[in-house]
């Protein structure tokens, strides 16, 4: 059953700039499914067993556990492993915590209200290093080296009104540096140098009061961050990404919004030092996770957003302006798909694409279709 969020049906938001005859043609091949833990909500990637292949790792959220399904250069992942991580994990972060140079894991879980840190022994196998308390419904997490001493830290934001920033010593072990009241609801963070000056900087995604919001958090070099610009979405944005979408060499941002059944699409100004929104644009019903990428070898980014209301994964072409064409191209992948992640799970040179579907305990993989651009 799906849990994680309450979706409203409400009507699309189009541009008339956008609209084309036709969707475009689908890139991929048929979707592959395979059985995970109940709830799959968050998964990333990360080669985890060292041996070159891509690896997805997925946070089962009724089942209190993750599922590791290691690859094989041929786009098949016939391994999987499953590891108790606590209750209703959430979302998972990676990284070499530790300086051994294995990819070691994170997991945040939404009830039992911490994050579970998991040191990588070799081989795909995992040892408890730590867990830490956070506030009550932690959500997201992004790693980075927030203070500049080479050890990778992790923050963290809480359904209520809570972002922690945790300090990693190099040997998995991480120490509180700041707690920040973010005023709002935040439901997704990520990390980079949002403002060009060379710092790692937040942005947090909030369904807040009286608007919902992007909110940057700048950097100051030491693990400590000042609040910043605020940008309005659509109504309760749950996921933001960060691409180039219009090619002018700086990052733009694009924001999933629940409710509503939309994107927001802002785009950098000429200097790179803030975003202007350009458009609110739909896919279909209820998403909540999109990922860019040139799937069609135009040279210019696309997306795939997964619609956990209409059950299924919208495919839209991108526009030299930075927008994207309509109508999308809409595809089946299980029910409910939830988050979305891209890799070259078969090694030839083009992305694929794997889908967590929440209402159905499984993970579609949908590899590119062997088409010369």
């Amino acid at each position: 059953m799906l849990r994680t969020f309450f979706l409203l049906s409400m009507p699309w938001v189009f541009l008339s700039a956008c609209i084309n005859t036709e969707p475009p043609s689908n890139p991929f091949r048929e979707p592959v499914n395979y059985a995970v833990g109940e709830s799959p909500s968050h998964m990333i990637t990360a080669d985890l067993n060292a041996d070159g292949e891509v690896d997805i790792i997925i946070a089962n959220s009724q089942d209190n556990n993750i599922s590791i399904l290691f690859g094989k250069n041929d786009g098949s992942f016939p391994n999987i492993r499953t590891l108790k991580t606590g209750n209703q994990p959430r979302w998972v972060v990676a990284g070499d915590f530790n300086g051994d140079q294995k990819i070691d894991l994170g997991v945040v879980n939404n009830g039992g209200d911490n994050i579970v840190i998991l040191l990588n022994r070799g081989g795909g196998n995992f040892m408890k290093s730590m867990r830490i308390k956070t506030k009550r419904s932690p959500q997201s997490a992004t790693v980075n080296d927030f203070n500049g001493d080479g050890h990778l830290d992790i923050a963290i934001v809480s359904r209520f009104d809570y972002l922690l920033i945790l300090l990693g010593d190099g040997s998995g072990r991480f120490k509180r540096k700041k707690e920040i009241d973010t005023g709002a609801i935040p439901t997704d963070i990520i990390s980079g140098d949002f403002n060009g000056n060379g710092l790692i900087d937040l942005l947090t995604a909030n369904n807040g009061t009286p608007s919902s919001d992007l909110l940057f958090f700048w950097g100051k070099g030491d693990g400590n961050f000042v609040e910043g610009t605020h940008y309005r979405t659509g109504m309760n944005p749950l996921a933001v990404i960060t691409a180039d979408f219009n090619k002018d060499s700086y990052p733009d941002l694009l924001a999933v919004n629940g409710m509503g059944d939309s994107l927001t699409l802002f785009v950098s100004n000429a200097e790179g030092k803030g975003f202007e929104k350009v458009s609110d644009f739909g896919a279909d019903g209820g998403p909540t996770s999109v990922i860019a990428h040139d799937f069609n070898g135009d040279t210019l980014l696309d997306l795939v957003v997964t619609n956990t209301r209409s059950s299924n994964i919208s495919y839209l072409t991108g526009k030299k302006d930075g927008r994207f064409n309509h109508p999308p191209l809409n595809l089946y992948t299980g029910k409910a798909p939830f988050y979305i992640v891209t890799g070259d799970f078969n090694q030839d040179g083009r992305m694929d694409i794997a889908v967590t579907n929440n209402n159905e305990a499984s993970m579609s993989v949908l590899l590119a279709k062997n088409t010369d651009f």
